[in-house]
This record gives structure tokens, C-alpha cells and sequence, in this order.
């Protein structure tokens, strides 16, 4: 683990990305350390983009483990809105909201990944996998006009190697060459500006 001055921490222990903190002040913190446990969904690898904190308080022996609780929370299939004016993060599950329409028919290919955002939802998560034989291609076409962040694509092979594709503002097509094997994916990311985005996957 890598240690840093406890005073760097000028509002308490950042937790997530949407301007959350804890409510602890930096006086009853004993030490912060950047922690090197790894997160997986599913038993996939779910990288974060802030890394997790181990913390030991004062008059304690234990390290509690922090992590950003939006990236977890919104991989749990909740969508995590940031009320700045009622300092309040609002939980909506998924299961009440409504779906952006996803055509998952294909006259060109087996479709074998169909994902989204939800409507009015700043964010997405979604994972799962597929089948593939050796020598297909993956087709990849994604449209996108979210603002204020970006989206990850993982991919990983049968050998558990890992692809990423990371995704902004503007369309585009990616061609990968499969082997033959389970396939696996984690789509994840937070767009504060709004915009939608939809990502198709077809086997040729």
C-alpha cells in the first residue's frame, strides 16, 4: 500500500464522484493508505477510477475499506444522482425506469451484446458475456452524444485478457477478432451533462 499525509485531506475522504465526502474530520483519522484489493463483478474485473482507501481511525485496530460509491452502486443497477441544492444522492433502481428501446434483431449477424442508458439516467452498467468460435468478428457500433464524462467498454477474452474501449461524445465502429472461448464485458460510466448512448455488438 502507498501512504500519504492525512492533512492532504482537506474536507474528509473523497467516496465518490459526484461531491460526496464522509463525515469524519481529518483529526480523528489515524492513518490513509491507497489500498491494493481489487473489486469484480460478477467474478469479472471492474477496474474504478479512483482507487480504494484503506482508513484506520483513531482509537481503532482495523482498516475500513472506501471505495466510490457511485461506480459501485451504478454496477449494482441503481441510477446515482447528486442533488447539489438538498446535499441528497437520490437511488432509482432500474426496475423504475423505463428503458431506452434497444433493437436487438439483426439481419446482418448474430447480435450478441445490446446495451443502454436509461431514459433520463445520467449513467450506465451493465455486464454479461457470449460465445464465440475461432476466426468471427466482433462488430461493435456505438452512438453516442453524452456530455460530461465518458463510458468504459471491457472486454475480455477466454484467457481473461482485457480490451478497453473508452467512449465519449461522438459515434463509432470497432471491428475484434474473436478466438474461440467465453467472452465477457463491463460497460460502465457517469455523463453529468446528460445525452444518451447505445452500444450493439454482432458476430460476423
Amino acid at each position: 500500500m502507498k501512504k500519504f499525509d492525512v492533512k492532504s485531506l482537506v474536507a474528509g475522504i473523497i467516496i465518490g464522484t459526484v461531491g460526496v465526502t464522509t463525515v469524519f474530520a481529518a483529526s480523528s483519522i489515524k492513518s490513509v493508505n491507497l489500498s491494493s484489493m481489487k473489486v469484480t463483478l460478477n467474478h469479472v474485473s471492474f477496474p474504478l477510477s479512483k482507487p480504494l482507501l484503506a482508513v484506520t481511525m483513531e482509537n481503532e485496530q482495523d482498516e475500513s475499506v472506501y471505495a466510490p460509491v457511485n461506480e459501485l452502486l451504478t454496477n449494482l443497477g441503481y441510477g446515482v444522482n447528486y442533488d447539489v441544492e438538498n446535499n441528497t444522492i437520490d437511488l432509482i433502481p432500474q426496475n423504475s425506469i423505463s428503458q431506452v428501446n434497444i433493437d436487438k434483431s439483426s439481419s446482418n449477424g448474430n447480435s450478441v451484446l445490446n446495451i443502454a442508458n436509461y431514459a433520463d439516467q445520467r449513467n450506465i452498467a451493465e455486464s454479461g458475456s457470449f460465445q464465440a468460435e475461432d476466426n468471427q468478428t466482433l462488430i461493435l457500433n456505438i452512438t453516442s452524444d453524452i456530455k460530461g464524462g465518458t463510458v468504459d467498454l471491457f472486454l475480455f477474452n477466454p484467457n481473461g485478457e482485457e480490451q478497453r474501449i473508452t467512449i465519449g461524445s461522438t459515434d463509432l465502429t470497432k471491428e475484434i477478432v474473436l478466438k474461440k472461448g467465453k467472452w465477457q464485458y463491463n460497460c460502465s460510466g457517469i455523463f453529468r451533462d446528460g445525452g444518451n448512448i447505445k452500444i450493439v455488438g454482432t458476430i460476423k
